[in-house]
């Protein structure tokens, strides 16, 4: 069960966040969500609330079940210039309340993610971003992170010996990690600082289920802030055999010799196409970061006047229509994990 003592941590990482702009934009946006799913057809009101940018698609490492590290992604691969994400992040500013800055690849391979950061704070924008932690390599890199203005930041450690955490993330250094998240830890006392919340995330695999209770400790240890228990996706039942615990209650799928499918129904609605939006790399605008490569690009942010135009255009009309009518028709959302619940086991504040 997700912990009720994240709320006030999460109210935190919100709140500079909160204008009546934004609370407005919000508010219209929920209940054009709520009229859509009565009626049944696309109604728009308001702006999204959320934007997740992707700094890059390239990745240092080659985790076995992400399309990025593991070869499957076949869109082209690059980085975003700094001046491009300023376009397309101060048209929808002033109504953002979450900026998120990942998809595929490793954010910190884009030299300009605390430059990003920092704009995103100077417009009192909340962000969130991820990474494998092996960029952060000296003091002075964790200092800029906390002195970015980055509200949490999510290490992947999927394992607490180095055995089990290169079974899945390919070509990574468990000490280098350790290392950086020390660099972390330090750099916000240092700086006496609260943020950015560093959230330790655990992958539940075959290999490393039984080191849930280890890494419980582990994340005590390092003094982090929070853990997450996250569920694994797979593609195909190779996967599956390989990479999903024996213990049901840690995946997100039912699987057997014969089938494998989500544990969640497939309903037809799905409120990310009304609460946010991607903005790949490359300008590419995609519903949701379950469409890896694109396949259901909706438009060019960098190269279209206005993202308003994208936003209510027909390409964005005719998807959330479809979703309405008939989600399971759509690929991407048939792996679709349908949020918190169904990716996270338990995500639990660490109580040093």
């Amino acid at each position: 069960m997700l912990s009720i003592k994240l709320l006030p941590e999460t109210f935190m990482r919100y709140h500079r966040a909160i204008t009546l702009r934004r609370i407005w934009n919000a508010s219209k946006v929920v209940a054009s969500y709520a009229l859509s799913n009565l009626f049944r057809r696309d109604i728009r009101m308001g702006k999204p609330f959320v934007l997740m940018v992707e700094p890059t698609n390239f990745c240092n490492l080659k985790c076995p079940l992400c399309p990025s590290g593991n070869g499957d992604m076949t869109r082209e691969r690059g980085i975003m210039p700094f001046e491009h994400f300023k376009h397309v992040f101060e048209q929808q500013a002033d109504h953002l309340l979450l900026l998120m800055l990942w998809n595929q690849g490793e954010p910190f391979i884009n030299k300009h993610l605390t430059d990003m950061i920092r704009l995103a704070s100077a417009h009192n924008v909340p962000t969130l971003t991820s990474t494998n932690v092996h960029y952060i390599k000296n003091r002075e890199t964790a200092r800029d992170i906390v002195d970015s203005g980055l509200s949490e930041l999510v290490v992947s450690l999927d394992g607490v010996t180095s055995k089990s955490y290169v079974k899945y993330r390919v070509g990574g250094n468990f000490d280098r990690v350790l290392e950086g998240i020390r660099l972390l830890v330090q750099a916000k006392s240092d700086l006496q600082s609260s943020y950015p919340l560093i959230h330790l995330q655990f992958i539940i695999m075959k290999h490393n289920e039984h080191e849930i209770e280890a890494a419980r400790k582990f994340a005590r240890e390092l003094g982090v802030d929070r853990l997450s228990l996250k569920t694994a996706q797979v593609y195909t039942e190779s996967d599956a055999e390989t990479f999903l615990p024996s213990e049901e209650k840690f995946s997100r799928y039912d699987y057997n010799a014969d089938h494998l499918s989500t544990k969640s129904k497939i309903s037809n609605t799905c409120r990310h196409l009304w609460y946010s939006t991607v903005i790949n790399w490359d300008g590419a605008v995609s519903p949701c970061c379950f469409d890896k490569d694109v396949h259901y690009g909706l438009g060019d942010a960098l190269n279209e006047s206005d993202f308003d135009q994208i936003w209510t255009g027909q390409k964005y009309t005719d998807f959330r229509n479809a979703i309405l009518k008939d989600r399971k028709s759509v690929p991407i959302c048939n792996n679709c994990s349908e949020g918190v619940k169904g990716m996270f086991y338990d995500i639990e504040k660490v109580e040093q």
